[in-house]
């Protein structure tokens, strides 16, 4: 076909790399295969591609990093990215580093063939083909928003202090993997106007799930929303960041489960602070918690009572070398809720993880994403607090008692209490409301 190279196929699959040369050998081109990033950068200085397909999510270096520095070694070599999650995010992230166009896994060969012979006739082409997602969709386009429910701002009774609303000052995307189904994934996050609420919308369909606890599914291991057929696992970290900087108002596009990165929540922490906030106008109350409520569960316990601000008092008694920990943490200031909170990781105990990946859970537990206790300590990392498990505990509470859109203006006295005891004194909550 007289192109000056080949078509460098690069994504960490055999079976998708030998199939996407098969077809291309069918239609004329010749092609280059390369298993990852820096195999694909080592083979780009020799090859001289006239074309990259490049796969997103690889291990090691992945596919945003590997286009970078294409970019940067070869600018003139077309690069079509490939992604068959986080498809909004994949799109705003690849066309701002320089991709020329991107397609979605499963591949549709006319699809395929099509953005092939647009980058091949001219490399900055990204007008998308009929019926093919475009590049940099834009979220707040009145044909791209799903329908929300701003079940929030309505009829704010038992209304506490008033919080300004606020949103993210532009959109922000983040890369990971799922800690329980251990798949790849992905964030986008997307500013919305005053009065909406925050909500998770999937990448496949237009469906937006509110962050409330009408839509709460299970609270197993994790807390997970579901609205039809979307669901939304493992919330409960970003959650707490949301609430730690008072963020009222905000689009999450993610695909099935938001990524658990380092297992804590500094990350969103540092995010959010890059991208910056915008205020805005609107009634937004905390929820003035009046009278007790209690939950009492076996060893667990939770109680709410009457205060000035949010504050949580929780203490955890395991066996050794955990112990028994007890932290107080008062949320009315985000500095410290990342100095003091945010870098507190998800733990497990090495006796329990057979028994949770029986159950198809902790799947993508890595030694980089939890702390892992043994009989003796810590067995993969050391510890960034003596007591970092109870601090985690506490990060995990300020997430989930964020499921009516609203801080609490409560103190929160907590003892061995998870997930569910906290959806669970929410709708006592709820029902006073």
């Amino acid at each position: 076909m007289g192109h000056p190279g080949p078509i460098l196929i690069v994504d960490d699959e055999a079976s998708i790399r030998k199939s996407l040369e098969g077809v291309l050998n069918d239609e004329g081109y010749s092609c280059a295969l390369a298993s990852d990033g820096a195999d694909a950068l080592s083979q780009l200085q020799s090859l001289h591609p006239s074309l990259v397909l490049l796969d997103i999510w690889m291990p090691g270096m992945d596919g945003i990093e590997t286009l970078r520095r294409m970019r940067a070694a070869q600018p003139e070599t077309p690069v079509i990215m490939m992604s068959g999650h986080a498809t909004i995010s994949t799109a705003i992230k690849a066309t701002k580093f320089g991709a020329s166009d991107f397609i979605e896994k499963p591949l549709e060969l006319d699809l395929l063939l099509n953005a092939i012979r647009r980058a091949l006739g001219t490399q900055d082409a990204r007008s998308p083909a009929a019926g093919e997602p475009a590049g940099s969709t834009d979220l707040r386009s009145p044909e791209g928003m799903p329908e929300l429910q701003p079940l929030v701002f309505g009829n704010q009774t038992l209304r506490g202090a008033l919080m300004p609303q606020r949103t993210l000052a532009r959109s922000a995307v983040l890369y990971g993997q799922g800690l329980h189904s251990g798949k790849k994934s992905g964030l986008i996050f997307e500013p919305l106007g005053p009065n909406s609420g925050i909500h998770f919308v999937g990448v496949s369909d237009n469906r937006a799930i509110p962050a409330h606890l009408d839509f709460v599914e299970s609270t197993g291991y994790a807390t997970t929303i579901r609205l039809g057929t979307t669901h939304v696992a493992t919330i409960e970290h970003v959650m707490s960041a949301l609430n730690a900087y008072g963020i009222s108002n905000l689009l999450i596009k993610c695909n099935g489960e938001v990524p658990v990165l380092d297992g804590s929540s500094v990350q969103f922490c540092s995010l959010f602070e890059e991208v910056g906030f915008e205020s805005q106008t609107g009634d937004w109350h905390q929820i003035l918690v009046k009278e007790p409520f209690q939950i009492t569960a076996g060893k667990a316990s939770i109680r709410l009572e009457p205060c000035d601000a949010f504050e949580i008092d929780y203490t955890l008694e395991y066996p050794a070398p955990v112990g028994k920990q007890r932290y107080v943490f008062r949320l009315d200031d985000p500095a410290a809720y990342r100095k003091e909170i945010a870098p507190a990781r998800t733990f497990g105990f090495a006796r329990d993880i057979g028994l949770l990946q029986r159950q198809g859970l902790a799947l993508g537990g890595r030694f980089d994403n939890f702390v892992l206790f043994g009989e003796e300590g810590p067995v993969n990392d050391a510890l960034r607090f003596p007591d970092e498990p109870v601090r985690h505990k506490i990060m995990d509470m300020i997430g989930d008692l964020y499921l009516l859109g609203r801080r609490l203006q409560a103190r929160v006295v907590a003892r061995m209490t998870g997930h569910t005891q906290n959806i669970a004194v929410l709708k006592k909550v709820r029902e006073a409301l």
